[in-house]
């Protein structure tokens, strides 16, 4: 059996890429990962017994062809079986478009604590960390990165920020958050829209030390 699951690729995002750059990581940690692109797989069953879910996909399908209008993939079940299979003690590591074009009154927008609003063009912008006595942000120093920038509303009164970013434009966006639900954990982590933004550095020092944070290591 299997410890973690990673679900990943959109029409935006390549899956292989998302595999590339967070799959170390996971290795790393001890963890024997299923790496899918099927999101219809996650649910009740498939998230029983595991340590840690990790998803790096929008929301959307195009079921009818990318001329088509988009519909959003995940189903009022699966959103329960995250926010069970977190509030019961699960871990979530939440990366870049996990927070686009989802359900935003119910399971899954309660478990994530944020949801996405847009982003500027892939260009260069800074990142500041917020919190340096976090354990998520053990050894990172500000840094810049060229990625997109996530803009996100957040629950002010119950996540934590890690990170924050800023744009040469002045800008500014939570980059990093995590909090407690219920029995589990949640981050989410702002890069990733290309492999060369999750293998920077301070991305992968974030991420390792997210996954250690939320198995509780």
């Amino acid at each position: 059996m299997t410890d973690a699951v990673m679900l990943a690729g959109d029409r935006y995002h390549n899956a292989d890429e998302a595999f590339t750059g967070v799959g170390p990581i996971l290795k790393a940690a001890g963890l024997d990962t299923e790496f899918t692109e099927d999101f219809a797989s996650v649910d009740a069953e498939k998230l029983a017994a595991k340590k840690l879910l990790v998803l790096h996909r929008d929301g959307m399908e195009w079921p009818n062809g990318h001329d088509g209008e988009p519909e959003r993939w995940m189903k009022p079940h699966q959103e329960e079986a995250i926010e069970s299979y977190v509030k019961g003690g699960g871990s979530f590591l939440v990366l870049h478009n996990s927070a686009w074009n989802y359900p935003h009154k119910a399971g899954y927008r309660r478990t994530v604590g944020g949801y996405y609003m847009f982003h500027p063009p892939f260009q260069e912008f800074n990142v500041y960390v917020a919190d340096g006595d976090h354990p998520i942000t053990a050894g990172v120093t500000d840094y810049a990165i060229e990625d997109e920038q996530h803009f996100l509303w957040f629950d002010y009164d119950r996540v934590h920020v890690l990170t924050r970013s800023q744009g040469h434009d002045g800008r500014e966006s939570v980059a990093g958050f995590c909090h407690e639900y219920g029995e589990g954990r949640v981050v989410y982590l702002g890069h990733g829209h290309r492999l060369s933004s999750l293998q920077h550095p301070m991305a992968q020092r974030l991420m390792a030390n997210a996954v250690n944070w939320l198995l509780r290591r």
